[in-house]
């Protein structure tokens, strides 16, 4: 059976509009590779969404570039959002590294909870900055050069060994506490330090002021013994008398202790 001449016509033309349209979109495909990966020297932009107020261009910086040179410029390179997630976790600044995604062909953005910077650990070495669980973070400074955030000192037991670990120690994990106690009160600015020395021998801590008084505090809050004056109570002085005095050392510049029903100065 012979077919139709018009069915062999249209036949030979869907036929040629096919070859064409696999060579268009053979053709396609490199050309749309190409639009999708920055071009050579092109810089590829990094973006934090809600990066805290306290994390600087300066801070951001190192971390962009890392984010820029794991995750490279090919939009179709997912492994390289991994190697890119997986080195911002690696850098100790942040709780949880959720996604890096990318925005076009030159840009990434990140999806990140940053660590909260809560103390500073002083030793020999510096002052070491920890966030609000105890973490180490990577960033030390020259002791007397750090923004004023409350120092912990006499820790027992030596830093981690690197960025994103615990800190060990009851005292160390003490003096954490009680900075996230100190640091919610309208008179934070006047305490300057926290001392955990005695952690090891009574389990009390002293708070110590910028005028250098030093504040018996006693037992970490919570864990107060059975004859001792509740935080609580504790604060509510420490409030009156910085109403009182201006200062909450105002009532005694060598010492004041705060574990006893009565507030004894001296």
């Amino acid at each position: 059976m012979t077919e139709p001449r018009g069915a062999a016509v249209w036949v030979g033309a869907g036929a040629a509009a096919l070859v064409i349209a696999t060579i268009t979109f053979g053709w396609s495909i490199p050309a749309l590779r190409r639009n999708a990966t920055a071009k050579p020297g092109e810089r590829i932009e990094v973006s934090f969404l809600d990066a805290p107020a306290w994390m600087t261009p300066a801070d951001l910086a190192p971390l962009q570039n890392l984010t820029a040179a794991e995750a490279g410029s090919a939009v179709y390179d997912r492994d390289g959002l991994a190697r890119a997630q997986n080195a911002l976790s690696a850098t100790g600044w942040f709780e949880e590294v959720r996604q890096v995604r990318r925005v076009g062909s030159s840009a990434l953005e990140v999806d990140a909870s940053f660590a909260d910077p809560t103390a500073l650990v002083v030793d020999g070495d510096g002052e070491h900055l920890l966030d609000s669980g105890a973490r180490l973070l990577p960033r030390t400074y020259a002791t007397g050069t750090a923004p004023p955030l409350m120092r912990i000192l006499g820790v027992s037991l030596p830093r981690p060994t690197a960025p994103g670990q615990l800190w060990q120690g009851a005292d160390l994990l003490a003096g954490v506490q009680m900075a996230k106690l100190v640091g919610s009160q309208r008179w934070r600015a006047q305490v300057s330090a926290i001392d955990v020395s005695a952690v090891r021998k009574d389990q009390t801590l002293t708070l110590i002021t910028t005028s250098g008084c030093r504040i018996h505090w006693g037992r970490t809050p919570g864990t107060e013994a059975s004859a001792e004056v509740p935080a609580a109570q504790k604060l509510r002085y420490l409030d009156l008398l910085a109403n009182q005095y201006g200062r909450i050392d105002g009532a005694g510049q060598h010492g004041i202790d705060l574990s006893v029903d009565y507030v004894a100065s001296h």
